[in-house]
């Protein structure tokens, strides 16, 4: 570790008594208790994570994917104290200078010149997000049924919005006396479509997919679809699907009258290279989008959805019966403020192109070295790698249709994440044979270099296991 002082006062905290605290009263996810490892972090700066042992680490994977432009951005914090300067909280019916301020950030500079977005509501989190795009998509088209990728990830909110009582209606406005409840409410409303074919894919004419969404359209009827919602790179599932697939998607939705959500929640804020992951393929826009993460770093829990003009219009026309005690609470929509005119102002879409470009290179370079990469797959700042045996199979058989089973300490992902962990760098990943490469836009040349160095190690790590 460097020498170089903290970023930060250090603290004086008894880290012993931390974790028994943590241990004792925390309920704890994807660790169960006896296998839970306690990692303590004091700090976080910059691109780094600095831990209680003393230790400094390189966020190679900006937590989630997630903290698109590091650790406490300066404009970013800098907004939000002068927010609390004049804040704490206001509901929704209020109006306050940085709600409109980041409305207009992002329906006017930042999307004007693609014309399909109306307007947007800020929420707390991606999963409000989402479960927000898939009732609107339902009020408007006035039909029941959402279709679904498997293997995609959209939140963590089943059934609260399905619970007998208040749940989101329209009432259509002032000059009639209309309502329109929630078609499909309260019963599941979704159909599985299948995931996208890998990046890789080998074969010829429209994807098997593709086609198969379409026999799944005609079987249920397109009559009953509201939309169908997709992830263009997929967050847990972690692979960027073959290039056709997203201008096929939309495609079919067009042609069958059907509207298209975007959980672009992970991609937004450009994790791909564009503000948007719809950006990547021309021509094309949605319906709904979903956003999160990205739109303020995580400075603070955050979601947005965007409606197109014509949805927006049309729940504006209304009154729609729906409300979170955080929609745009003013100090996120600050953070949302100094994120997004730092972004515009210091061109981090251009810096994440050129950073992601020297990545790739350098991804390349170790599948070159390394026999257990058997796929490198992603765009703009975003990669994924695929893990395999000597044969070019999956390392874990289960690979994306894992359940997590069983003991998964020596799973080639964790191999990896921890042989990353001990020299200096936090970077891992989800699926038992995929690691992530997924550091902040703001992300250095020297420490990309420094990270594939790490990296290198580790795949060496993962072959002495399974090689």
């Amino acid at each position: 570790m460097s020498d170089a002082p903290l970023p930060y006062t250090k603290p004086n905290i008894d880290w012993a008594e931390i974790e028994r605290w943590d241990r004792a009263y925390y309920l704890h996810n994807t660790q169960a208790q006896a296998e839970y490892v306690f990692t303590g972090i004091e700090g976080a700066d910059g691109n780094y994570l600095y831990t209680a042992t003393g230790g400094k680490l390189l966020d190679f994977q900006s937590q989630l994917v997630s903290d698109n432009m590091g650790h406490r951005h300066p404009r970013v914090h800098a907004e939000i104290k002068r927010a609390m300067e004049r804040f704490g909280h206001v509901f929704f019916g209020f109006a306050t200078d940085y709600r409109a301020r980041a409305a207009k950030l992002v329906i006017d500079d930042i999307l004007g010149a693609d014309s399909w977005a109306g307007r947007v509501r800020i929420l707390s989190s991606g999963s409000e997000a989402v479960e927000n795009a898939m009732t609107m998509a339902r009020l408007y088209a006035n039909k029941p049924l959402i279709l679904t990728q498997e293997r995609s990830y959209h939140g963590l909110v089943p059934g609260a919005t399905q619970v007998a009582g208040y749940r989101g209606n329209l009432s259509t406005g002032p000059e009639t006396d209309d309502n329109r409840d929630v078609p499909g409410f309260p019963g599941s409303g979704f159909v599985a479509i299948p995931a996208p074919e890998f990046s890789d894919w080998q074969g010829t004419g429209r994807l098997p997919s593709l086609d198969r969404t379409e026999q799944i359209i005609r079987e249920v009827g397109a009559h009953k679809i509201a939309g169908i919602i997709t992830e263009t790179m997929f967050g847990g599932a972690s692979y960027m699907p073959h290039h056709s697939y997203l201008k096929g998607l939309h495609d079919l939705c067009r042609q069958y009258g059907i509207l298209w959500i975007l959980d672009d929640v992970l991609c937004g804020f450009g994790r791909l290279g564009e503000w948007f992951s719809y950006q990547i393929e021309p021509g094309i826009t949605p319906d709904l989008m979903a956003l999160g993460k990205g739109i303020n770093g995580c400075a603070l829990p955050v979601g947005a959805v965007v409606a197109s003009k014509e949805i927006a219009e049309f729940i504006d026309r209304a009154r729609w019966w729906s409300g979170s005690t955080h929609d745009a609470h003013p100090l996120v929509c600050a953070s949302i403020v100094g994120n997004l005119e730092a972004m515009i102002e210091d061109g981090m879409i251009d810096k994440a192109r050129v950073r992601g470009a020297q990545l790739k290179e350098r991804l390349d370079a170790l599948m070159a070295k390394h026999p257990c990469i058997g796929r490198i797959s992603g765009r703009g700042i975003y990669y994924t790698i695929d893990l395999v045996t000597p044969n070019g199979d999956p390392i874990i058989a289960a690979d994306r249709d894992t359940l997590f089973q069983g003991d998964l300490s020596g799973h080639p992902n964790n191999i990896f994440a921890a042989a990353c962990g001990a020299r200096g760098l936090f970077a891992g990943g989800f699926m038992p044979n995929t690691v992530k490469a997924a550091p902040p836009l703001t992300i250095t040349e020297a420490e990309v270099d420094f990270a594939v160095g790490v990296m290198d190690e580790a795949f060496s790590a993962v072959e002495k296991v399974y090689h």
